[in-house]
């Protein structure tokens, strides 16, 4: 190769080394970069809560346990309201249940009913309820925060000699989630100075206190007074604190917790065993109380009790379950942790193996080996959404390289044979690697051979194309790329019939290439045709044959003869033009001379000169009118921005004196403020100034000529209007044939050669524009000129060829 050669892709050798390696392992490091920042910017932000929810919901309820038998429901339902009569009920006989309860001696009571409040209807009630409570020896009250608004808020507490007797006080809130669910609770509530456990918490930890002091729990004395609790006298808001967030651990199976009602308690209709060594929890069920939440509890959809949600609580805390929340830190290692190794995984295994290896990934995150069984609940939809977009992308992105690799070295195969020996590549990579490795091999064996005809093709002035036996491309030069303006992907394998089919015969108008030409007999198709964008071109297409002797495809060519024939057109129009029309006036003239000569009292009005005047006229316009249409048709275009207006007005102004001799008045209608396009100026005015004389030509003496400029959509509109005769409307194909005027006959005072409106035509369509007529014969005639609006993309383009 000399030095000054480009070099092809053909002359590139295999990459080695570093460069290799990073060729193999760069597309990997950009697809790990990616998914490790994207889980770590969706663990840290969690903008997928319902998907974290619903995956926790998952692996919670995969180790959820059935209802303890330890743990018993006093469920104040319905039947309870019917029978005892409007809520509230009495305190008296709220103490006559715990009487009741206490008599079987379970291990602790939580009776959760809010008493913050003395009982104003019945002084005496609250003092049998305090000595109920005290007598049975644990029982639980419950607090709970109220909020003022601006003011300080308050804490709910039980009346004072309530306080005193019970063994314990928690706080019975829970935390209810952005999608309305209950989920979890904080285990420690309240202000600065009396943080209170929760409810179900302070309800074992008071069954504890009295199982270890063998007796009857002695009640607290350091509860402080009602009155204690109230709002400051400034009013200073007090902040209520909540800690160590748990989530709750909901039972599961068709088993609930065994309840019993309130009512058959009071009445005795219950087994004598039913609380002894029991949890007893006392609270509303009745759908009117509206004590309910709804809940992620596997078997139980809808609403559930707050007492049950406690008991729920109360039998995960005496087993040791207390799952907290993961922190933002852990939530971001656990999801890259299986993501990582997922990563490295698809370095080395094979497709089976990555696909499994991802799903125990993914089995890790959503809790089936982990999660809840560790105490801990994590944030897993940042994890599992990396996961889930690893094996996709790994598998197009290895896929899209494996196929450009055995697509590039398929077509080395089939273009080349025969090369020397080339060095074993070492094994590197994966598995699609080495296959890759071994095909680029194989193709670079097969290159040199057809080097030499490939490169010859390709520089082909001409359109060249290499066909199949069946006719579909093999090769396709660079010259036949843009004649089909598509690249190399776009014509190889295309079926030839139709990429040829809008070729016809300039002899008959046939298709040179008609469906199954190339499928039967091996004969050439030579000749002189038209492409559908009326380019002149010669077809020739001949087979090839192999070695031997057998059909091997075919070799064909377009040669573009359009300028060609646009040439011989010209020459034989000049010919033409030449030969009879630039000779007529001067033949014209030579006979009313030799007509003079014989018979001087023809013009004894003195008009010989005038009728010699206007053969010369008539042979000095048909020059120019020659050498601008000329012009026109081959002068380099120079564009520039132009207000059609403006340039109307100045050609208006320049047919002045002449319409002023005709008595006609040239008015300028509808004219916009701006009508800006990209025009060469010179051929502009020149086609403006030819619509505006052959107007005034026709219009008659005190008429109006009226010129306009319009726009539609993509187009300006400049119309030119006559009150003429009309032209009709069976010679209107007739009007833009050079030399050729209509109405001549009827109409000899006008003069002119005919190549007036073919200028025009030639013109605007150089301006990527088209010429209108709309004429009747008696009616007048519009000539309207067609021209494109400019983009703002040819406006930055011209700005920038200007600067």
């Amino acid at each position: 190769m000399s030095p000054g050669r480009p070099r092809h892709p053909a002359d590139l050798a295999l990459p080695s080394g570093r460069w290799r390696w990073a060729q193999r392992r760069g597309p990997w490091l950009m697809l790990a970069s990616a998914l490790v920042s994207l889980v770590s910017v969706l663990s840290l932000t969690q903008p997928m809560p319902r998907a974290d929810r619903l995956l926790q919901d998952s692996a919670r309820a995969a180790l959820a346990a059935p209802p303890s038998d330890a743990i018993v429901i006093v469920a104040i339902d319905q039947e309870s309201l019917d029978a005892i009569g409007h809520w509230p009920w009495r305190r008296a006989q709220h103490a006559e249940l715990l009487r009741a309860i206490a008599a079987q001696s379970p291990k602790c009571i939580g009776f959760d009913l809010l008493s913050a409040e003395p009982d104003a209807s019945h002084p005496g009630d609250d003092a049998v309820l305090a000595n109920a409570v005290r007598d049975s020896g644990c029982v639980v009250l419950p607090t709970a925060l109220q909020a003022f608004g601006q003011r300080s808020p308050q804490e709910l507490l039980p009346i004072p000699v309530l306080a005193k007797a019970a063994a314990g006080i928690g706080h019975i809130h829970l935390s209810v989630d952005g999608d309305g669910l209950a989920r979890s609770a904080y285990l420690r509530e309240g202000f600065a100075q009396s943080m209170r456990p929760h409810f179900a918490i302070a309800l074992r930890d008071a069954a504890a206190a009295r199982a270890a002091a063998g007796a009857p729990s002695t009640p607290p004395t350091d509860v402080e007074p009602a009155d204690a609790v109230a709002p400051d006298p400034d009013d200073t808001p007090r902040a209520w604190l909540r800690r160590d967030l748990e989530a709750i651990m909901f039972t599961r199976g068709p088993a609930h917790f065994r309840t019993v009602s309130y009512v058959d308690v009071l009445r005795g209709n219950v087994d004598p065993d039913v609380f002894r060594d029991r949890y007893v929890l006392v609270g509303s069920t009745a759908p009117g109380l509206g004590d309910a939440h709804a809940n992620s509890a596997p078997n139980r959809p809808g609403l559930m009790p707050r007492v049950e949600i406690f008991a729920n609580m109360l039998q995960a805390s005496l087993a040791g379950q207390h799952v907290k929340f993961a922190a933002p830190w852990q939530d971001l290692l656990f999801n890259l942790g299986p993501l990582l190794v997922a990563l490295l995984g698809v370095l080395w295994l094979r497709p089976l193996g990555v696909m499994a290896l991802i799903g125990a990934m993914l089995a890790l995150l959503i809790g089936i080996l982990g999660q809840p069984s560790i105490n801990v609940l994590f944030a897993p939809a940042a994890g599992v959404a990396g996961l889930l977009a690893l094996y996709p992308l790994w598998s197009h992105m290895r896929l899209s390289a494996a196929i450009r690799s055995l697509r590039r070295g398929t077509e080395e195969l089939l273009r080349d044979v025969g090369r020397r020996p080339v060095a074993a590549q070492r094994n590197v990579g994966d598995f699609l690697d080495r296959q890759m490795d071994a095909t680029w091999a194989a193709a670079r064996r097969m290159q040199d051979v057809h080097r030499f005809v490939r490169d010859g093709i390709d520089h082909l002035p001409d359109p060249t194309l290499t066909l199949s036996t069946e006719g579909r491309v093999v090769l396709a030069n660079v010259a036949a790329q843009r004649y089909w303006q598509r690249g190399t992907s776009g014509i190889h394998g295309q079926d030839a019939h139709g990429l040829l089919a809008g070729i016809r015969s300039r002899s008959n108008g046939a298709p040179m290439m008609p469906k199954g030409a190339l499928l039967g007999e091996l004969r050439a198709i030579l000749g002189e045709g038209e492409d559908p964008r009326g380019r002149a071109v010669l077809l020739r297409c001949v087979p090839f044959f192999d070695a031997g002797n057998e059909h091997a495809g075919w070799m064909v060519s377009l040669v573009d003869i359009t300028e060609m024939r646009r040439a011989q057109g010209q020459r034989d129009e000049a010919l033409r033009f030449i030969a009879h029309d630039a000779r007529e006036p001067s033949a014209t003239i030579l006979t009313i001379i030799e007509l003079a000569r014989e018979r001087p009292e023809t013009f004894a009005d003195g008009s010989l000169l005038a009728r010699i005047e206007r053969q010369a006229h008539t042979g000095l316009e048909l020059a120019d009118g020659f050498v601008n249409l000329a012009r026109a048709e081959a002068e380099p275009f120079r564009a520039e921005l132009l207000e059609l207006v403006a340039l109307l007005q100045q050609t208006i102004d320049d047919s002045w004196a002449r319409a002023r001799r005709r008595q006609v008045r040239i008015v300028l209608v509808k004219a916009l403020d701006e009508a800006q396009c990209i025009a060469d100026r010179n051929l502009l005015m020149r086609a403006l100034a030819n619509v505006l004389s052959n107007a005034l030509k026709y219009s008659p003496t005190g008429a109006d000529l009226e010129c306009s400029v319009q726009e539609d959509e993509r187009h300006w509109r400049v119309a030119f209007r006559d009150h003429g005769p009309g032209i009709p409307v069976e010679l209107q194909s007739q009007l833009f044939q050079p030399f050729h005027r209509l109405n001549h006959e009827a109409h000899p005072e006008v003069h002119g050669v005919g190549l007036g409106l073919l200028l025009v035509r030639t013109v605007v369509q150089r301006h990527g524009g088209s010429v209108e007529i709309d004429s009747a014969e008696g009616a007048g005639c519009i000539v309207t000129l067609v021209l494109p609006k400019p983009t703002s993309v040819e406006r930055e383009a011209l700005a920038l060829h200007e600067a």
